[in-house]
Order: structure tokens, then sequence, then C-alpha cells
């Protein structure tokens, strides 16, 4: 085994959630210093989400290290936590031994037991353990476990609300106290002041709250940096406002002739404090989407065990179980029916209003709600492998990976505030010592950079529009794997899509039937259909299928053959019948007649021409083909008109690729391409100097979409964890395409302007100051 593939056997990756992060130089703070450890390979830290993921060998460095490095610089690592009432309840003994048994379990970090009220708290790692695998562990020691904590998307809900709440009671009292600063440095307001109270003292008592209570948070986050040799944004808050604030105090009590600058230390203080209360607003919406997706899962399941009925939590369903929906009930697990039809409303996860029906040997997705008849499901997926909880995934670990426009804002952050700090020292120097201005003079300019440079926008800009881009694109069936993909998408003046299964359904279907004179179209269906149905070939299935969607009944047939390449035959009521090809048929002397005048027709379209022939002569002849989805041609002409170049790739014939072309309005196309060869055709068009995006199915087109700028996988709906695509579709269909392309102009577009704004703020009001 090679070096690097040891390394990627001992690889783990991890979620740590990180409290006290608030601009881009404490994003940048906390990378460098998880990187530094020992065996970490990578390091994505999400200041809206709150949370660091790394990747790192296990044997060289573990759990606690890391988030020991995180404390280490002053923020704190908070790991998932549940409670848990014991039934029955245990003795003090047995109690005291629950937590290191518990300890064992596959991702339990920490147990701590409380004998009195018979409840247990588990610190656990998100991504190996969950609470049912932890009641489950509990079950297996003999106790009931009631969750008495609230799930984790509660949790992360109420800690937001929490956040929300803790900054708007932060800014309503400095607005509240910081408005008549703001006009007794106005002139107003001072005539109501009590006699003997200068509205300098009078302003001093109101701005005091401000600046130590309404500005706490910037204080401690500042001190806690500082205690570790660290800077931030808050840093230069706590500077700019206390260099304000307390040289208006000195003005005040005790310099005589200098004027008090009590309102800038206010102002300041309430409008950055507005920008925490928009940054938790922002926070909550951008989890927003993954929150509504989680609550629409079922919370109890009808399963039949033992021949009988029983409902229980739909977490903790089995694979294998079945599973009884009835009309309005949610589908509690994704599984295949097997028994029953009905329709389903998909829309939570494709985005489609109309109901989808179901029958016998159908997927069926957890969380969408069955309309109309019973169904017996089995269960295939549940818990971390459903659906719902893929697609969540896949949204987290997209917010946490960072487009490369994101990442040089992180960095211009990351030296911003010693740059700042600097420029703020030398202010002070040059006009008090060079220039030798009066030292209240150049203490006002000092102050003026500090605060100039306060805002935290370059850093929060970005993360913002990146994470409210990939929330919107979840709500729509789009999801962004990476943040790059988010990013280079807008760049992509070519895209290339593979023809079968992504242009085109994907399974051949009778598109033509040509009957003969005198012979009706439900006859020769049915004959043919009788013949085939003992055939596995997929033109055999083609024909099957639709004779049973026109509902038409097979009979039985006798002496079946199977002549590989040419056709099938035999005897139905004693006739021989044969279905096949105009070589077969002509190599058994049978009269085409002239229905054999519309086969060139038929093949200039790409199609297969079928005859089905009845004692030596020709009933009917079939056109089949593997037909264009209905968005295809729709989304091709949407592509063109946003300046796309679109080229197909197949392995079909020239003839037959041309004709699939011309129909979809398609200018470039590769034939009889191999699907190895399909990531050299891809290399090439990007020699060429084009920016590629690759559409596929994400299995047979993988080399294409690794090697492809962008590559988008198309999911089916009920597979949404595919590996190769920087982008996934959940819905299949083209037109997603589209909006993905949209939507990443549109949000990087956001970021731009962001970047560009705050960029020119910094750049134009520092020098200013």
């Amino acid at each position: 085994m090679s070096e690097g593939a040891q390394v990627e056997a001992r690889k783990e990756r991890l979620s740590i959630n990180i409290e006290g992060m608030h601009c881009a130089s404490c994003v940048a703070t906390i990378e460098k210093a998880l990187s530094k450890k020992d065996g970490v390979i990578s390091v994505s830290v999400s200041l809206l989400d709150e949370k660091a993921v790394v990747e790192y060998e296990r044997s060289r460095v573990d759990r606690l290290a890391l988030e020991q490095a995180v404390e280490s610089v002053g923020y704190r690592a908070r790991r998932a936590s549940i409670t848990m009432t014991l039934n029955p309840h245990p003795d003090e003994a047995k109690m005291s031994q629950l937590p290191g048994q518990l300890k064992q379990t596959q991702g339990v970090i920490e147990a701590k037991s409380f004998p009195t009220s018979g409840k247990i708290l588990v610190e656990y790692d998100e991504d190996l353990a969950t609470p049912k695998t932890l009641r489950r562990a509990v079950k297996n020691l003999g106790y009931e476990a009631d969750l008495g904590a609230a799930a984790r998307t509660d949790r992360e809900s109420l800690a937001r609300e929490k956040e929300i709440r803790y900054y708007s009671t932060l800014l309503a009292m400095a607005v509240i106290l910081t408005v008549p600063v703001m006009l007794m440095t106005l002139g107003f307001l001072t005539q109501l002041l009590p006699a003997g109270v200068s509205p300098e003292v009078a302003m001093f008592l109101l701005t005091t709250p401000v600046q130590f209570i309404s500005g706490y948070p910037f204080y401690k986050s500042s001190f806690r940096g500082l205690k570790h040799g660290k800077t931030n944004m808050d840093t230069l808050i706590m500077l700019g406002t206390s260099a304000a604030y307390f040289y208006s105090v000195a003005a005040t009590f005790f310099l005589q002739g200098y004027v008090a600058f009590y309102d800038t230390a206010a102002a300041l203080v309430t409008f950055i404090l507005l920008g925490r209360t928009l940054e938790a607003l922002a926070k909550g919406r951008t989890s927003r989407a993954i929150r509504s997706l989680m609550s629409l899962q079922a919370q109890v399941a009808v399963v039949e065990r033992n021949g009988q009925e029983m409902t229980i939590p739909a977490e903790d369903v089995e694979v294998g179980d079945i599973v009884l929906v009835k009309p309005g009930d949610k589908v509690a697990v994704d599984g295949e029916v097997v028994d029953g039809e009905s329709s389903v409303d998909e829309s939570m996860i494709t985005g489609e209003s109309m109901p989808v029906s179901k029958r016998i040997g159908q997927s069926v997705v957890g969380g969408t709600l069955n309309k109309a008849g019973v169904l017996r499901v089995r269960a295939t997926k549940v818990g971390e492998n459903s659906v719902l909880s893929q697609i969540v995934k896949l949204v987290e670990e997209a917010q946490t990976q960072k487009p490369a426009i994101q990442r040089r804002a992180d960095a211009i952050a990351e030296v911003f505030v010693p740059v700042v700090l600097v420029l703020a020292a030398a202010t002070f120097i040059i006009w008090g010592v060079v220039v030798n201005a009066p030292w209240d003079r150049a203490l006002s300019f000092t102050i003026a950079v500090l605060v100039a440079a306060c805002p935290c926008a370059l850093g929060l800009a970005t993360p913002t529009a990146v994470m409210v881009g990939i929330g919107r694109g979840a709500k729509q069936g789009i999801l962004f794997r990476t943040g790059a993909g988010l990013e280079v998408i807008p760049k992509v003046d070519t895209i290339v899509f593979d023809k079968t299964g992504t242009l085109t359904i994907g399974r051949p279907a009778v598109t033509d039937l040509v009957p003969a004179s005198g012979v009706a179209v439900e006859e020769a269906i049915r004959i043919a259909a009788s013949v085939e149905k003992n055939s596995e070939h997929p033109l055999a299935e083609a024909v099957v299928r639709h004779a049973e969607d026109n509902g038409i009944e097979l009979e039985r047939v006798e002496e079946f053959v199977s002549e590989s390449g040419l056709g099938v035959r035999a005897k139905l009521h004693g006739f021989n019948v044969l279905v096949g090809s105009d070589r077969y048929m002509i190599e058994n002397s049978i009269d085409l007649g002239e229905i054999c005048g519309h086969q060139a027709a038929l093949q200039d379209q790409g199609k297969t021409v079928v005859y089905v022939a009845k004692d030596g002569h020709a009933l009917a002849m079939l056109g089949i083909a593997d037909d264009a989805k209905p968005t295809s041609a729709q989304a091709i002409q949407t592509l063109k008109d946003l300046g796309l170049d679109v080229w197909m790739i197949t392995g079909d014939k020239e003839k037959t690729a041309r004709a699939i072309a011309n129909k979809m309005g398609i200018d470039n196309f590769m034939a009889e391409v191999l699907p190895a060869d399909k990531a050299n055709r891809v290399k090439a068009l990007q020699d060429e100097g084009r920016v590629v995006a690759m559409t596929g199915d994400g299995v047979n087109d993988a080399p294409a979409l690794a090697q492809a700028d962008v590559g988008i996988a198309l999911g089916s709906g009920t597979d949404v964890a595919v590996e190769t695509g920087d982008i996934v579709l959940v819905k299949n269909d083209l037109l997603d395409v589209v909006s993905a392309i949209e939507l990443g102009r549109k949000t990087m577009s956001k970021i731009k302007q962001g970047f560009f704004w705050a960029m020119i703020y910094n750049l134009a009001l520092v020098p200013v100051a």
C-alpha cells in the first residue's frame, strides 16, 4: 500500500462546534491553531455555521487535542449533549456504573449520572453517534431512555433564538441611551437637564451603560483573544470605543477646554451591535432550510411485527421492517412498495407540486406525504442513510467548504487587524511627535482610524452570501457539495451533456407504431408483447411496458426461441410469430409489405425499428427510442440564451447522435465515445481554454465529472449521495442545470458587490481618518 493510501486509511473527519466567533480574523485564528497540530490534513472553519471541519490522522492526533487547540486561542469547543431519563430508575450503585459502560459506545465522549433524578447526561460526537444510537446503547444495558433534550435541529434553533434575543436586548438598550446622547451633541434636550447637571455629565451617565453593558461582548471577546496573544475585529472595537470613552471622561472631569466624544463611543457600539444582531439573524436564515427539511421527518411509524401492527418512533424502524402508510400519513422511512397503489407528494424532495404515482416495486422517500391509497413499504434506508439525512449532510458539508474568493477575504481579514493597529499607532506618533499637534488632537485622529476600521463587513459578507446561496439551492433540489462549485459555475462557458439518462429518459420506449393495412394497433401490440415478455432484452422490455401502460392483456405463448442480435419467435394460438429486425424478417422470408417504406424515416430519427410478423406476413413496424426528457430541449435553448456552448457526448453511432442532437437543438456533439474516453474529450475542450461543466448520472460518467471544472451529477431522487459531482440535482431535471448556473451567478455577484464595498469603505475611510 502506498504512503498516500495509508494516510487515507487512517484519515478521520471531525466537526467541532465553536462558540465566540464574530469575524473573519476569528476564523483565521482558529484555522491557524488547528493547522499547526501534528497530524491535521485540512481545516475549514465556517463563521456563520460556527463550525470547524477537520480532517486528520487518528494515529497522530485525537479529538481532545483538537478541541484544546481551539480553546488555546480563546474560543470554546461546544460538544453535542443529550439528557436521558432512565426507566426503571436504577439504584445508586448501578447509576454509578452507567457512565463507564456508556463510554464504551462509539462516539460517546463523556457521560455523567444523576442518581437522585435517574438521569444521565451524555456528551457525544455528532459524526459518530446520534440520540437513536445512544438510546439503543442504554436499552442494551437494560433500561428504556426518555430523551429529555431536544433534537439537534431544535437545539440549534434554540441557540439561534437565544443569540438573537441576547443581541437584540443589548441593541435596544444601546439605541434607547444613544439617541439622547446624539441629540445632546447637536444641542437638543439640554434645556431639560436638572440644574447643575451639564450636558457632558448627562452624556457620561447615558454612555457608560452602553459602553460596558451593551459593549460587554466586545470586551469579553477582545480580552479572551489578547489573553492568548491574538487580536480580532473586537480588539479594534474595544480599543476605538474605549479610547473615545475614557478620553471623554477625562475631558469631562479632569481636563478643561477639551471636547468629549461620548457620541462617537455610544454610536459605534450601537451600530456594531446592529451588525451583530443582523449577523445572528443571518445565521438563523442560512440554517432554516435544513431545519425545515429535518422537521418534515415522520415522528412515528406503524410497522408490522409478528403479525401485528404497532406504532413505534420512526427512528426505531429497522431495515427490512414492513411499514404501513395510510392516506394523509407521512412516509416514515425510505423504502420499496410491496403492496398497494397510491399517489405521493414528493415536493419536499423534488420541488415538484404534482403527486407521483406509486405501485409495487417503486421507491418512496421518508418524509413525503401519502395522498390516496394505503401502501405497505419495506424499509431500505433508515436514520443517517435516508435521503433526507443525506441531503442535510451534503448541505452542511457544502456550507463549511469555502470558495477561493472567501479564502482571499479571510486572508485579508487575518492581517487587517494588525495593520490597522500599526496605522493607529503611526497616526498618533506622526500627529503628536512629528507634527507636534496637541495630544488630544493626535488622540482624536488615532480614535478615528480605529473607528473607521471597526466594521466586519469584509469578513461577513462573503460567507453570508455563500450560505444563503447554498440554502436556497437546497430548497430547489440543487445541492452544492462544495463552495467551489458555487464559485466556478458562473464562469462556465461550455457545458457537456451525457446523452443516455441525462438528456434522455434513460430507457427505451415505443415511440411509433405503423400497422399493416387492416391490422388493429392494439392487436399488433398484444401479439408482440406476449412474445417479448419472455425476453430480457431492453427493447423487449419497452414493448411489454408499452402494452401494460395501455392496459393490454398479454397471452401465453409456446416454443419461445431467442436468436441473439436478431429477434425472437414463438407460437401463439398455433400461429408462428416473429418479432425482430428487418434482417431477421428477410432471413425468415417474411413479406414486409408496404410498411417497410417507413423504416428509413424512423432510422433517420435515431430510432430502432422492430417488425412484428405472423404466419409469414408483417403486422406492424415499431419505432423504439430512448426518448428525450420533456424539459431537455427547453433547458438547452435557455443555456444557449445564457451564452453557453452546449455539447452532447454519447457512445451512439453518429447517425443516431445527430438525430438526437438536431431534435434537441444541440449544434455540437461527439459520437461513438467510450465511457473511459469521456474524460479525455472533456480535457480536450479545457485545453482550448474553455471552462467546462460536465452533466451526467454520476456513475458511468464519474471520470468526466471529476475532470470537468464543475461536475453536475443528476440524482434519481432516491440516491443523492453522489460523490463525483460538485453539484447534485435531486429532481433529475435539466432545467435545474439552468437554475444552478443562475443561482451561482447571482450569489457570486452578491459576494463581489459586498467585497467591493467593504474594500472601498476601508480603503477610503481609514486614510481619511
